[in-house]
């Protein structure tokens, strides 16, 4: 094994892959604007898909960390707020500080900031409607959010409600499980409300894929997928090659071959408002044992990977509304040819590389380390209880 991915590290080759891939796909997705008037549709679906990927495996690997803090102590609130404090960490100050960039090129350039502004503070920009069209790609991050204040919630009820269960690692099961349902009832909430409503993809894209209380189950399937993977995981390993056969058939049923046979959203909006979402998630999470298992190839190769896995969120953040918008001031794209065009696809790369590998090194990782600090480990340790 590589000593990029030693044991030190507790970081997993096949998921730096995973995530590296899925950042890639909204990256690349996005280069659509600059071959504006070709029909690229493959290339906007990546887009899609890259950010579905994100969901399950956040959900995946935070969900761990929910599954061993409830199995280990008293899920208490000082638990919860444990959690918090560390995603928090995490996630906020780099949402916050690209939201404030945002704020102040909209305002340098003329354009128009929303009256709901505010919203953004609180993750509701995209709660329960539309998303409003400005930081666009924050979407993912509200419905993210919400699912790690949300599940740790009912995990915590779940606990006070069966204190003397001591299976935990199934009620931690059964507590996924009725989220997942409370999410899908939602969505057939959604084709209800909108049976009489004329169907598109546009509205699809902006009223249900993007809206908090229809997505969070897209975090909570990897819940569950980390509740069977820990039970069964010598035999997860040796069905890894079977499990992403069905996965990525199932994937590519539901995206591609559905809509080519004529499933439109016009003539199924059953399929597509209810079940393309989450037989989705549930084919990602047959794909990520397969990536879970994959050796590290030569140091550099894994390096590599590693490194755009570390810059992910500063690249999904940094990409679209700030380096390609601020490309698209400066340049025409529906003037350049096709030579141009490329060139410019490399520069729009290059740099969201380079720009965020210096947003982590610079402020992402010391603001995420400070939940390292020894207050803040301090505190918590003499608050949690061990079972």
């Amino acid at each position: 094994m590589s000593s990029t991915y030693s044991n030190k590290t507790n970081r997993i080759f096949g998921l730096d892959v995973m995530r590296a891939i899925a950042i890639a796909m909204v990256v690349l997705s996005h280069t659509t604007y600059i071959f504006q008037g070709y029909h690229l549709q493959v290339v906007q679906l990546m887009g899609i898909q890259g950010v579905e990927l994100f969901f399950v495996l956040s959900g995946f690997l935070i969900g761990g960390i929910l599954m061993r803090l409830f199995n280990a102590t008293y899920f208490s609130r000082t638990t919860l707020v444990y959690f918090w404090v560390r995603r928090w960490f995490r996630t906020l100050p780099l949402y916050f500080l690209m939201l404030v960039v945002n704020i102040l090129i909209a305002v340098v350039v003329g354009y128009g900031l929303p009256d709901s502004l505010w919203k953004y503070v609180f993750f509701l920009q995209n709660f329960n409607k539309s998303h409003i069209p400005f930081f666009p790609e924050s979407w993912s991050l509200s419905v993210e959010e919400y699912a790690y204040v949300l599940a740790p919630i009912g995990l915590y009820i779940a606990s006070k409600l069966f204190k003397n269960r001591k299976e935990k690692d199934t009620l931690f099961l059964k507590t996924s499980i009725v989220l997942v349902l409370l999410f899908f009832v939602s969505k057939c909430y959604y084709y209800l409300s909108t049976i009489d409503v004329e169907q598109s993809v546009s509205l699809w894209n902006s009223n249900l894929k993007a809206i908090v209380v229809y997505r969070l189950d897209a975090i909570l399937y990897g819940f569950i997928l980390v509740y069977y993977f820990n039970k069964y995981k010598t035999k997860i390993e040796r069905l890894k090659e079977v499990l992403f056969f069905f996965g990525i058939t199932l994937s590519f049923f539901v995206l591609m071959v559905m809509p080519l046979l004529g499933g439109t959203i016009e003539k199924l909006p059953f399929f597509w408002n209810v079940l393309l979402l989450p037989l989705n998630s549930i084919a990602i999470c047959l794909m990520l044992p397969l990536f879970y298992f994959l050796n590290p190839p030569k140091k550099r190769l894994a390096e590599m990977i590693k490194r755009v896995s570390l810059y992910s969120y500063a690249m999904y953040l940094l990409h679209y509304t700030f380096v390609l918008y601020l490309m698209q001031l400066l340049l025409d794209f529906g003037s350049l040819n096709v030579l141009q065009r490329i060139i410019s696809v490399l520069a729009y790369l290059i740099i969201t590389y380079v720009l965020s590998k210096w947003v982590y090194i610079y402020f992402e990782r010391p603001l995420t380390n400070l939940r390292d600090a020894f207050r803040i480990k301090q505190f918590f340790k003499t608050k949690i209880v061990k079972k």
